[in-house]
């Protein structure tokens, strides 16, 4: 499949800041903290390698299958992912780790129902039908769910008083920006089709290589100062854990 000097751009873009990512992570010894997050970015700077290999010395069928296969598990890997971020901010709050985990799977369980029965009801698109309907309603389904999983993240983060500076927040916006753009890129190219195909090809790309940059940011740059108002926060979050943890010991 021929590519333009955007699509080259784009191309390396997005694993040059991934390679940074992952020297963060060592630098600063998060890859401890998030052996998912790391495994997660390894795996795309190798796909992309892979891909961009299987795009210039096989066939177009070939690409299809190897990009969608990779996308496959790069989509379960972002499930993996948001989940390790959501135990990591409340890694200190047993409790709260405690309820809110029922209440992440419960999230999950809804939003993939919503998410079928917006795929179902769906009008039939340009490209509803055959291998590339089903990878796109697959996509398209997925990207729903990571989008209400960070939203439902978000909600807790702000309900605790979880700072924006912090790594792990900017660890979700990062996904979240990614998912949203590529949820609304993918909704659009299933509408207008094949003719799109190269358009959709950039806009992904641009949607990745910003949620990858805000990953990098947030990484390198120091770890806020807990202010007065975080710390009251913090003790709020304490009072909370504790009070839950009384009415489990009833």
């Amino acid at each position: 499949m021929p590519l333009s000097a955007t699509d080259y751009l784009l191309w390396v873009t997005g694993p040059i800041l991934l390679m940074l990512t992952c020297w963060a992570l060592l630098k600063h010894r998060f890859v401890y903290e998030l052996p998912v997050f790391f495994g997660y970015a390894g795996y795309h700077i190798l796909r992309t390698a892979a891909l961009f290999g299987v795009n210039h010395r096989m066939s177009y069928n070939n690409y299809f299958y190897a990009f969608w296969a990779a996308q496959v598990i790069s989509l379960g890997l972002g499930f993996c992912v948001i989940y390790e971020i959501y135990g990591r901010v409340f890694q200190k709050y047993d409790a709260i780790q405690r309820l809110g985990g029922p209440l992440f799977a419960c999230a999950a369980v809804v939003l993939l129902v919503v998410a079928v029965l917006a795929a179902h009801f769906a009008p039939p698109g340009a490209d509803s039908t055959g291998a590339v309907g089903s990878m796109f309603l697959l996509e398209r389904s997925a990207r729903v769910m990571q989008c209400g999983l960070l939203a439902f993240l978000f909600v807790l983060s702000f309900f605790f008083g979880l700072p924006w500076q912090n790594r792990m927040f900017g660890i979700a916006l990062g996904f979240g920006v990614y998912a949203s753009i590529d949820l609304a890129a993918t909704a659009l190219y299933s509408k207008i089709g094949v003719s799109a195909t190269s358009a959709y090809s950039q806009v992904q790309g641009i949607a990745y290589a910003c949620g990858v940059l805000i990953w990098t940011c947030y990484l390198f740059a120091p770890e806020p100062v807990p202010e007065p108002a975080d710390l009251m926060f913090q003790v709020s979050l304490q009072e909370w854990n504790q009070a839950l943890l009384d009415v489990w010991k009833r």
